[in-house]
């Protein structure tokens, strides 16, 4: 799954305590269909929401219910959350359970100690991954017609409709260019074509694209990655008239959610040329 470091750091599963006094259960083999399911990570949280009803999910992380992180907020309201701990695993005793393969090792080998199947999904950046993902924990959660709709859904949304005209972006924040394959894919989608490289100021002002996309805005101020994304000469070459946003919820996990963010993209952009 895709997603930055620094919120990793939020989820470090503090399974990692030990016991800490926390009874052992009996180690329970995967159940045919799970109806316990419990979440550790902020992305696997998305497949499960859009894969399960709430009365299936015992709970996923906190980050679900936040909408800079999560595409599956409402849907996170329904259903408690959890911080990781070894603790709530222990009282919530869920017959499954559904994580990363890049967080804590010490922590998802505690989980394995302590008795209770897990589940590890592998970082999908890109389309393909995505697909591999949702098709895999559908099948662990025996919601397989589920997940093909969810996959057949996003694959639709991402056959790229062409604009009558050529129409150049670039991605710009804080750390000036970037790009990414789900972002790739989304703009694709839209009928525009990314451009750039990896740079600041001087590399977009080579490559002047028409918009920029940017993400949701950032609560954080007076950083140093204002001093790139607010430079007065973009503010001025490109006004608000020349931005386009796309929520960072449907980038920062690699999920079907960037269908939907290439249906707006695609929107915003029909809005922006038609006016």
């Amino acid at each position: 799954m895709t997603i930055r470091p620094a919120l990793l750091a939020s989820l470090s599963l503090l399974l990692v305590q030990g016991g800490c006094g926390v009874e052992m259960p009996v180690a329970q083999a995967m159940p045919d269909r799970p109806m316990r399911v419990m979440s550790l990570n902020q992305c696997t949280d998305q497949l499960l929401l859009a894969l399960l009803p709430p009365d299936r999910i015992a709970s996923v992380t906190w980050l679900s219910r936040d909408p800079r992180y999560s595409a599956q907020v409402e849907a996170a309201r329904r259903v408690p959350v959890n911080h990781g701990s070894v603790e709530e695993v222990a009282r919530t005793r869920p017959d499954l359970i559904v994580t990363d393969t890049f967080s804590n090792p010490a922590g998802r080998a505690m989980l394995r100690r302590l008795g209770y199947p897990v589940i590890e999904l592998a970082d999908s950046g890109n389309v393909a991954g995505i697909r591999q993902n949702v098709a895999a924990l559908a099948n662990a959660l025996r919601e397989e017609n589920r997940g093909r709709m969810l996959i057949a859904r996003m694959d639709r949304q991402l056959v790229p409709k062409p604009l009558r005209r050529p129409v150049t972006v670039a991605s710009w924040g804080r750390d000036g260019m970037g790009e990414s394959p789900l972002l790739t894919a989304i703009v694709d989608a839209a009928g525009l074509k990314l451009v750039g490289e990896q740079g600041g100021v001087e590399a977009l002002l080579r490559t002047k694209p028409d918009y920029l996309i940017r993400g949701v805005s950032d609560p954080r101020e007076g950083t140093l990655g204002d001093n790139v994304s607010g430079h007065p000469l973009v503010r001025r070459l490109w006004p608000a008239t020349k931005r386009l946003v796309i929520a960072q919820s449907a980038t920062i996990c690699g999920t079907p959610a960037i269908g939907d963010a290439a249906v707006k993209l695609r929107q915003s952009i029909d809005a922006k040329l038609a006016s």
